[in-house]
């Protein structure tokens, strides 16, 4: 029964058949289908078919907070079970962004897993966040002024931002206001973090030759001399293509942080991996609080 109806609390959620099957990770025809079907089985119509997407009938819409609840219980069984058995070997899922990942923390990973050779490691480089209660992930690495409060962890460091341009960039165009210059921005989901309000507030007006979904692909095209970028330090200093654009001195900062489920907290294994992880960002803190080239990676 609860198969069927998380694809009926996917689609009252997400409002589309296709918005519904990107969070369940199968494809758009599966959830018609199940939508259909449970249709037809219990013999009511859930849903609207609108020109926008599907909505819930008013005969329905009673049924969200219950099927809310009930994933909810679900999830929190799940998690549950997972805490069985958790020492420090088999599966580890660890996800972060693009830019944390090319950082240093792949070489992070690479020492735990030699110092833990009964662990493996399931990295998922993504700038989207993921549904921790639907145990997608153990552990999250992230930037972030705070956790979501399903989350729990540490502050590994500070992360300092800075505007960069190639040297030939900033040697034909000196200008010191935002309008002289062609800017590299961020869009969706980068959008929608500090970088993305910062970008608004100063932007608005600027030229904005191209936006990224990837602090990777913005470092590589501010590298050829195309725009100037607002970039992660610990990316944009190491850079042999890049100086700190003199023009714009102010800086962004905001938080790294390593967490997981809380209620996956204070077992051993989640633990102790936590703590791992924190101690090697702090080993690289003056790379990724603006001060300093990368430290060698934890022994």
């Amino acid at each position: 029964m609860w198969d069927d109806l998380r694809y009926v609390l996917a689609v009252a959620e997400q409002g589309t058949l296709s918005g519904a099957a990107r969070s369940l990770g199968v494809n758009h025809s599966t959830v018609l289908r199940r939508i259909s079907s449970f249709e037809e089985k219990k013999g009511v119509q859930v849903f609207e078919r609108t020109g926008t997407g599907y909505i819930l009938t008013p005969e329905s819409r009673h049924l969200l907070t219950a099927l809310r609840a009930i994933n909810e219980q679900v999830s929190g069984l799940d998690r549950a079970i997972a805490k069985q058995g958790l020492e420090l070997d088999g599966p580890v899922r660890i996800t972060t962004s693009d830019s944390i990942a090319a950082a240093g923390l792949t070489r992070y990973v690479a020492t735990f897993q030699a110092e833990h050779p009964d662990t493996t490691v399931d990295l998922n480089i993504t700038n989207s966040n993921v549904d921790f209660s639907q145990l997608d992930a153990d552990i999250t690495i992230r930037p972030g002024r705070s956790l979501s409060p399903e989350l729990v962890g540490e502050r590994a460091c500070d992360l300092l931002m800075h505007v960069y341009a190639a040297p030939h960039y900033q040697a034909r165009h000196r200008g010191r206001n935002y309008g002289d210059h062609r800017w590299l921005g961020v869009g969706p989901p980068i959008a929608a973090t500090p970088v993305g309000d910062w970008q608004q507030q100063n932007l608005a007006e600027a030229d904005i030759v191209l936006k990224s979904n990837s602090f990777v692909g913005l470092l590589q095209v501010a590298e050829t001399g195309l725009g100037i970028a607002l970039l992660p330090c610990f990316m944009g200093d190491p850079s042999p293509h890049l100086v700190r654009a003199t023009a714009f001195p102010e800086t962004l900062s905001t938080s790294i942080w390593v967490a997981t489920h809380k209620d996956m907290i204070g077992y051993a294994k989640v633990q102790s991996i936590l703590t791992w992880f924190v101690e090697a960002i702090r080993r690289d803190i003056d790379l990724f609080e603006g001060r300093a080239a990368p430290a060698s990676p934890p022994e």
